[in-house]
């Protein structure tokens, strides 16, 4: 006997619906179908030109030629934009400033060899493009000496700036009486009086200072103090303690007889904590002797330096010996000056 053939009412609408089914059925009659519906149009053959246009080498190629275009037109883009030519942007932040001689309260182009100076309650700031800004801070004097794609040189000649940039390292530099610093990608703030006074403050990133042959690297949290008379203060840690500051200072800039300075020299080591050998790192350069054994064995009682460094190479002042020993410190790397890009945000 055949078996009878099983219809699903709910999928197939053939059978006998069961009761709940033919309830909703009902309910749902006013919702049907009607009109007959409409009839689609034939598809068209796509033309060649469609074929090639969706294919899959085609948007390939489409893409590879735009970023082909980027490249090419980006580093004119950024330098249009981000280096500027001819002039900088001065903005008065509070009072007036004065631009060779005209008082300003508003915007105005700053260009080379113009001096921009403040009173004692007047503030302003300079936007170099896209790379960065200085603040100008009252009772200051600051001139725009060199005004060139890749190289943006300024001169303060009294007073205080505050500068934020992210720019290649040595594309920004600021003249005082008594030293330039280097911007190596950073934000820093410096002050000097007529005589070259002063002091060099780094708050993210790495400043080099030079006088004549001699160069310092000051990291982030370090300053340098500016002296005339052809000296730079070894960079020390702010938060170092007063004792060791001082006996610094006594060995930079205070009398330099042997008796002198092995007093400062003993002071100095007694208050060095760990990350003061940084500065033992920058005294080696010019110390030598007593002095730069002492440094030495001081430095690594302190801070063991890394496999591959050794006394007697430290001793000799080896170069790539004295970096993996600053290394150690964990002050970073002055070249990777792209990862402060927050430096130049508001």
């Amino acid at each position: 006997m055949p078996t009878p053939e099983v219809h699903d009412y709910l999928w197939e609408a053939a059978g006998e619906p069961e009761a709940e089914i033919a309830r909703i059925e009902q309910l749902l009659a006013r919702y049907r179908q009607t009109t007959p519906l409409r009839e689609l149009p034939a598809l068209e053959r796509a033309g060649w030109w469609q074929v090639v246009l969706w294919s899959r080498a085609f948007r390939i190629a489409a893409w590879a030629a735009a970023v082909v275009l980027l490249l090419l037109i980006s580093p004119w883009a950024i330098r249009r934009v981000a280096y500027p030519r001819n002039s900088c942007d001065a903005t008065c932040l509070a009072g007036k400033m004065r631009i060779d001689g005209h008082s300003l309260n508003g915007s105005s182009a700053f260009r080379a060899g113009e001096l921009l100076e403040t009173d004692a309650t007047s503030q302003a700031e300079v936007r170099i493009g896209l790379l960065g800004r200085v603040t100008v801070l009252p009772n200051s004097r600051m001139r725009l000496v060199e005004m060139r794609p890749g190289r943006y040189r300024m001169a303060l000649e009294r007073g205080k700036i505050s500068a934020r940039t992210l720019a290649p390292p040595f594309t920004f530099a600021v003249d005082t009486p008594s030293a330039t610093a280097y911007d190596v990608g950073c934000a820093f703030t410096l002050e000097t009086d007529e005589h070259g006074s002063g002091l060099v403050r780094v708050t993210s990133g790495w400043v080099q200072l030079e006088l004549d042959e001699r160069q310092i690297l000051i990291p982030a949290g370090a300053a340098s103090v500016l002296h005339p008379g052809g000296n730079l203060g070894t960079p020390y840690f702010e938060d170092a303690p007063e004792a060791f500051r001082a006996a610094l200072a006594r060995l930079d800039f205070g009398p330099q007889d042997a008796a002198s300075r092995q007093a400062a020299l003993a002071d100095l080591l007694a208050a060095a904590r760990p990350h003061d050998v940084f500065s033992f790192v920058e005294m080696l350069r010019t110390a030598s002797g007593e002095e730069r054994r002492r440094l030495v064995d001081r430095g690594i009682a302190l801070v063991p330096p890394p496999p591959g460094v050794t006394r007697t190479g430290l001793l000799r002042g080896d170069e790539v010996m004295m970096g993996a020993w600053r290394r150690q410190l964990g002050v970073g790397e002055p070249k990777r000056w792209w990862l402060d890009w927050r430096d130049i945000l508001p």
